[in-house]
Formats: C-alpha cells, structure tokens, sequence
C-alpha cells in the first residue's frame, strides 16, 4: 500500500477512532500501526475473527480483558536479572490471570467462534505464578505479612518491641519526679528512634542520648538510655525486614524471568484478541456489515457511509465498479461530494482489509494489491491546495507503480494548467489506466472527459446530485449520469450579480450550452424515472404484505383444522376404548351365565347387551349440528331445523323413524331424517308458550325447564381451559341463565396472559343475547373475571 495514499485518504483517523476501542494499551498500540494485509487468505481470515467477536457482543457477552497491563518491559528486565518492585508484580499478576480468564471464556464460545477459540487455546495458563504473587503480595502492592515465615516473625518482633518502647517511655512520661523535665508530654520520633521533649536547661538530669532540637533551642529530643537497646532491636529488625522482602522479590522476579518467553507469547495472543474485539465494538457502533471478498476485481457498495462523517447526517452512497466498467468519471458542482466519494471508497477498500466491517447496508469487494490517491482536498484545513506540478508528480509516481487490479483514485485529474492541455492529459493518462486494467476513479469539471467517457466501453459516468429548486447539492451520487458543475447557478445562490451571471452565459459557446441543456434534460428525466420507481416499489411492497398475510391466515387455518381433527381422532378412540372394554366385560359376563342359561335366555340377554352398547355409543358420540336425525338419535326436546318450512322447532315425541315437532301453534309429523340439528332456540308465537306448557302437562319440554331452573348458576369458572373448550360451556351456562331467568353472568377465566379473556370477549361481543360487558369488580375477582349481562 502507498503510504501517501493511506495518509491522503485520512486512515490513521480511521486507526485513531478504532483505537479508542482498545481495552489494553498494548491493543491501542497494536490499532495505531495497524498493517494492512493484501492477500485474500489473510483478509478472509481477519474477517470471520471480527465476524465471530461480534456474534459474541450480539449475545450480550463481554471479553474479560479487567486487569491486563503493558508488563512487556518487566517481564524482560526479570528474565535479564533485574529484582521487580511490588507494584510491577502485581500487575504480572492480574495480567496473568486476565489470559486465563480469556482462555476459559473462548473455550465456552467455541461452538460460535471456532477461529478465536483456536487463538485461545494457544493462550497459556501460569497458575503457581499467579499464586506465588498473590499469596506475596496483596492488592495495595504491598508484602503480605504471611509472605514467608520468616518476614512473618520478624514484623511480629518489630510490634512487640515497638509497644515494649512505649511502655516504657509512657512510664517515665508518667512519673510525677520527671514532670518538670518535660517540654511536652509525648513521645515522638526523630530518624528512626523514639524520643522524649526535654527542657534545655534540665538536660543534664535526663540521661540519655540527645538526637535533635528544637529552631530555638530551648527544647532537646533525648532518647532514654532505659529505651536505647530496645530501639537499636527495632532497628536490627527493621534491616532484617528488608533484606527478607528483597529475598522474596528476587525469588518473585526469578520466577517470572522463568515464565518470560510463555508470558509475552500469550501477551501478543492478548493483544491479537484485543484488536479483533475493538473492531467488532467498531462494528456495532457505525452498524456496519461484514463485506464479501471477492477474487475477481469488482466493487459493489450500496448505501454505504463515510466512516468519518457523522453517521446519522451523512448522505449514503451506491458505488459500482469493476464489473462492466473499470473506469469511473464524476462530474458536478464543487461542495456536491464528489472528493467524499473518493475517499469513502478508498477507506472502504482499506477499512476490508485491516478486517474491519464496512459502514454500508452491503458491500462487495476485491483485495487490492496496492490503492492509491491523488486528492487535493480543497475542503480540508489539514491540507493546502496542490499545485498541478504537485499533483502532476503524483500521478507520474502512480503510473511507475500501479499494476492490474489495484484501485486508483484521483481527485480534479489535470487541474491548475490551461483546460484544453489539461483535458488532453487527462484523458492520455486515463486511456493508459484503462488499457492496464486498473480499477479507477477520478473528479473532473472537464465537459470534454464526459464525452469522452461515453465514448469508450469500459468506461462510465456519474455525477453528484444538484436540485435545482433549492440550487444545493443533496450529496447524492448518481451513477451513469454525467453532472453538469452548476456554476452559474452556484453564484446566484451566493449572490453574484444577475446582469453577470447573464453575460457570462452569453460568452459560452453554443456547443457546451447545448451539452448544459442536454445534461439537464437528462437529469429531469431521471428524476422522473426514480418517483415512478419509487412509486413501484411502494406498491409492490404493499403486494408483499398482503401476501404474507394470505399466507400467515391460510396457515392460522390450517393450523387450527389440523387441531380440531386431532381433537375429533381422539375422542374417537376414547369412545372405541370405553365401547372396548365395556364390549369385553359384556362378553365375559354372557360367557359366564352360558352354563346356567338356556339359549332363548342367552339370545335375550345378547340383545340386551346390544343394545346397551348401542346407548351407550349414542351417547358418547355428538351429533354435529345440521346433521340429519336417524332413529337411534331422535329425541324427545331437541331443537330442529324443519327445510319444509324453514323453521325451528322442538321435538315433542317420538315414533319409530317419525317425529312429532313442535313449530310455533304448529305440530307436524314427519320422518326424522327430514329434520336436522340446530342449537338455535325456536321462536314462540306470544302467549303460545303457556298454553303449549298446559297442554303438554308434564311434557318433556316443562321438566326440561324445571330443570334448567334448578341447574342454573349465575358463576362458571374456566380456568385452565382453552378457548375452543371453553366457549361451548360459557354457551351453555348463558342457555342455561336464559331459561331460568337469570340477567346477569359471572364468567371466572383468572389473568394468566390474558388470551382466553381476550378471546371470551371477543365472542361474547357478537352475542345476539348479551347486552353488556364488563370486567369485574376488585372484591369480585377484577381482571380475573367477567360479568356479562343478558
């Protein structure tokens, strides 16, 4: 990679944002000289590890990189000889177990990160290190008292001796013949000895050892001889101290020096893993997506973002090249982004190949040998503008190098000379490019490279978008349009003078006006094209939906067809078992009596049992409303639907294969398999009803209401019951209130998720019979239940 290209294109902001991400300092280092790999192995590789740290991240795991540090000096100075402080073991230490730490958190990814699984299983664990630190050393960076027995006994000699020292001296303090002696009564230190304030003038009767005095010398610090040899064996302890804690700080540091090798190993494993992670936090962040890699040459990046802009005002852009052309031409007004575009395809090109994910909603791309720019960013204050030597030097460097497949971006190519040579230059060294096979993108305001663009296969152009009704650029680029630069309309926005703008038109010549009128022409017709585009899109987009949701009914249909005949096969076979056994205990029980009956008693007691099973058949199977009645299913007080007639009406008695129905004041006979079920309530005549319940006396029809009557409740509980189940009781139980007069149901189906109350009063909100809803009160059981009025 051309290092001026890299620099051009402002990457090392790139490398200084993912920086940012770093957990270590040694990662931060490692982003900021980031290399940029240029073979599809390695970048296929740098990929899926990003790839893999981010379906980490998306689970809502973290890497545990706590408590690793830059120890890569220390540990070299330990493997030299030299004795390490506590505060560098430490951190030896709390590094070590962060490896470890790493390496038992990508062994639990494994299944969804194998490629960072195998860097973890490279990692080494130094577990007696880890433990020789911590029981040394404790978390403030200082020697644990326990560190080795020795030290252990030598500071417990110190404390003794220490409070032996104040005994003593608090005796004498506190002896009432020394009280006139004393400047202060305290106990104080001077070096390292314990000392007593002593008058001046009082010195010869406190013997002692005078070590300080006071800045007007009235005051001597004497250290009693009663306390001299008890201070000298603080003293003795106190050498011995240390010469024990460097002891275990050159045995610390021994063992370190014999880790050194295993230790920076797993530390650059570390710091590999930090990179990858900070470019997966990179990732989440300017929701970028993985590219895809190509071998073949071709660049396809749609809805992609400048990586330093600002991602929620950036204007995306659809970039292709590389496939039917290998040369790009961008035209249009300054300011309208065209040297953005540049640089945003360069920093993608360079962002795949250091593995980070691309700010785009998809993007394709090849792995370039080299990428090089040439971009005089007018726009930037990091930058002065070139001169056309300037540049002039830069493309010939570029022309010396470049090879097939590499990328080459130029912003403005040829300008700062006489437009007419600049123009025959550019288009000289753009027919050279093109010959070579190089991937190429260039800005120009030349009319004359437009056309000449038009006039070459392979080559294509584009344009940055200008509205004319606002007279701004929207950023937009526009491929296979050329863009006219928009001058004039540029300076009236900025507020030149009308009569000037108008006179500079009439000095163009007619041929660039014609091209100007051309252009734009071009550009309303585009503008139409996209509306009715966008128009489409919307409508098939509307089309998509509705199909889904086609889809998702029939399947909601099927779904509960196939539950309903799951539910009919089983109370079928429920039926045939309980007809099963009762078939066998029949059976067994006429095997019985055959001894002791005759044959017409075994005849009569076999059809006995037929017909018991035939009952009980009958009673066990349901009749599906609108079925026909047979004689076996006729009864006295089911509700039919007379076809005849098109009324209901109630069976009133029953004879053979004919029935006598009820309908209104009507009573007719007719063969059961012309009346068919219904749930539905026949409808009574006023005044009917009493007389047809006198005249029938103590008919099925009055014992059936007497019944209800008693049988009635004015609470059903169906908790625990699904709504299918439930709605044939509910239906019953407001059947049952109806005829004993009831006005008013408590139906109790609890909280839960609230699907069978949602469903309850769906259904009950379409019932002919209720006549309002309403949740119940809070003593009543609240949301738990609800009251429905009939």
């Amino acid at each position: 990679m051309a290092r001026f290209a890299i620099k051009t294109l402002e990457f090392d902001k790139v490398k200084e944002i993912l920086a940012n991400k770093a957990a270590t300092a040694l990662g931060r280092q490692a982003l900021l000289t980031l290399r940029i790999a240029s073979t599809f192995e390695e970048v296929k590789r740098l990929q899926e590890e990003t790839a893999e740290a981010v379906r980490i991240l998306d689970e809502g795991r973290r890497f545990p990189f706590g408590g690793a540090y830059n120890i890569v000096s220390d540990v070299k100075r330990a493997e030299l000889g030299s004795v390490l402080d506590p505060e560098a073991l430490q951190h030896v230490q709390t590094t070590a177990e962060a490896i470890r730490k790493m390496k038992d958190f990508l062994t639990e990814e494994e299944e969804i990160a194998p490629v960072l699984n195998e860097i973890g299983s490279a990692l080494q664990v130094f577990t007696r290190l880890e433990k020789q630190i911590a029981n040394a050393i404790d978390e403030h960076g200082e020697i644990k008292d326990n560190a080795s027995p020795k030290l252990a006994n030598l500071r417990s000699a110190i404390q003794i001796t220490k409070n032996r020292v104040k005994e003593k001296l608090d005796s004498i303090l506190h002896d009432p013949n020394n009280q006139k002696y004393f400047q202060d009564n305290l106990v104080t230190m001077r070096g390292d000895r314990y000392v007593i304030p002593v008058k001046q003038e009082y010195k010869m009767n406190f013997p002692g050892i005078i070590h300080d005095q006071s800045g007007t010398g009235a005051t001597l610090f004497i250290e009693p001889m009663a306390v001299v040899n008890l201070n000298n064996d603080i003293k003795r302890y106190f050498a011995e101290e240390k010469e024990e804690v460097e002891r275990i700080l050159r045995q610390l540091t021994q063992n370190v020096g014999q880790d050194a090798a295993a230790l920076l190993a797993s530390l650059d494993l570390l710091t590999d893993l930090d990179v990858i992670c900070s470019r997966a936090y990179l990732a989440q962040d300017q929701h970028a997506v993985r590219p895809q890699m190509l071998v073949n040459g071709k660049v396809e990046i749609h809805q992609g973002r400048h990586p330093l802009l600002n991602k929620e005002t950036v204007v995306p852009l659809d970039v292709e090249l590389g496939d039917k052309f290998t040369m790009l031409l961008i035209t249009g007004p300054n300011t309208g982004g065209k040297t953005v575009a540049l640089k945003a395809v360069g920093l993608f090109a360079l962002m795949a190949q250091t593995g980070m994910f691309i700010p785009a909603l998809s993007a394709k791309l090849p792995v370039f040998r080299a990428v090089y720019a040439d971009i005089g960013d007018e726009q930037s204050i990091e930058q002065s503008l070139s001169t056309f030597s300037g540049h002039m030097t830069n493309l010939i460097n570029i022309l010396n190098e470049v090879r097939a497949g590499d990328l080459v971006l130029v912003d403005e190519i040829c300008a700062g000379t006489d437009p007419n040579e600049g123009a025959a230059l550019a288009m000289s060294i753009l027919e050279h490019l093109h010959e070579e096979r190089v991937l190429t993108m260039v800005t120009t305001h030349y009319s004359e490279l437009k056309t000449f663009a038009y006039g070459h296969e392979g080559m294509e152009n584009a344009s940055v978008e200008f509205d004319p009704v606002s007279l701004k650029p929207t950023y937009r680029l526009l491929m296979g349009v050329p863009g006219s630069s928009n001058a004039f309309n540029i300076s009236r926005r900025l507020g030149l003078a009308e009569d000037i703008v108008t006179a500079a038109g009439r000095l163009l010549d007619q041929e660039h006006v014609h091209m100007e009128n051309v252009l734009q022409e071009l550009e309303g017709e585009r503008r139409r094209y996209e509306s009715g585009s966008q128009e489409i899109a919307k409508l098939r987009l509307e089309s998509e939906h509705l199909r889904n949701e086609l889809a998702h009914a029939k399947q909601e249909f099927e779904r509960k067809r196939t539950e309903m005949l799951r539910k009919a096969r089983e109370q079928a076979d429920d039926i045939y078992r309980r007809s099963r056994r009762e078939s066998e205990a029949v059976l067994k029980e006429l095997r019985s009596m055959k001894a002791d009956f005759d044959t017409k008693r075994l005849e009569k007691a076999a059809e006995e049992a037929r017909k018991k099973l035939n009952k009980t058949f009958a009673e066990e199977t349901p009749l599906p409303e609108g079925a026909p009645l047979t004689m076996a299913t006729a009864k006295v007080g089911l509700n039919v639907f007379v076809p005849s007639l098109g009324k209901n009406g109630t069976i009133t008695s029953v004879n053979g294969q004919d029935v006598t129905v009820q309908v209104g004041i009507l009573k007719m006979n007719l063969p059961a398999k012309k009346c068919l079920l219904t749930k539905a309530q026949p409808a009574h005549l006023p005044g009917t009803e009493s007389q047809t319940r006198k005249k029938a006396g103590g008919s099925y029809a009055h014992k059936m209401i007497v019944s209800k009557n008693a049988s009635a409740k004015q609470e059903i509980d169906v908790r625990g019951m699904t709504l299918d189940e439930a709605i044939p009781v509910v239906d019953k139980a407001m059947d049952d209130a109806l005829l004993a007069g009831i006005t008013q149901l408590r139906i109790i189906h609890g909280k839960g998720t609230g699907a069978l109350r949602a469903g309850l009063t769906a259904y009950l909100s379409t019932n002919r019979y209720v006549k309002k809803l309403e949740v119940a009160a809070l003593e009543a059981g609240g949301s738990g239940a609800t009251v429905v009025d009939l």
